[in-house]
């Protein structure tokens, strides 16, 4: 009797030791499936950080675009307002030289004009004197 209750004891033990067994591989099962899970994230994670220098490569690199574009952009507008100014002087020339062609047109015609009484003036006397000399040639003859 004693070695049949050492054997029901041993088989409990060992029963007990099968679902100790049992649960601590259904542990070491879930601790797998953990340890998986924690190495897909380790995974995630490596290729989020590698996405992330990326991304912070390519930010810095558009950030030296995005200042060497600004500096562009301010020397095309400083060429702008100097476009700008010169535009406006030589519309101011123009204008000028608008004018002093008009006063030379002006100047030129009223000299034109002046010239035509001139000559016409000229003519009269250049007239006059043939007349004279015609006058004068007449009395020298009737004197001879």
């Amino acid at each position: 009797m004693v070695a049949l209750e050492d054997k029901k004891e041993r088989e409990a033990a060992l029963n007990e030791a099968q679902e100790t067994l049992s649960t601590m591989g259904s542990k070491v099962s879930r601790a797998e499936e953990d340890a998986q899970v924690a190495r897909k994230a380790l995974e995630r994670a490596k290729e989020e950080d590698v996405l992330a220098e990326e991304v912070a490569t390519k930010a810095a690199r558009y950030k030296g675009v995005a200042t060497e574009l600004d500096k562009e952009k301010r020397l095309v507008e400083s060429d702008l307002v100097a476009v700008q100014n010169a535009y406006h002087r030589i519309k101011e020339e123009h204008l000028k030289s608008e004018i002093a062609r008009g006063a030379t047109e002006e100047a030129g015609k009223k000299a034109h004009d002046d010239l035509e009484v001139e000559r016409t003036r000229s003519r009269g006397l250049s007239d006059d004197v043939d007349r004279v000399k015609r006058m004068l040639r007449e009395k020298e003859e009737a004197l001879l």
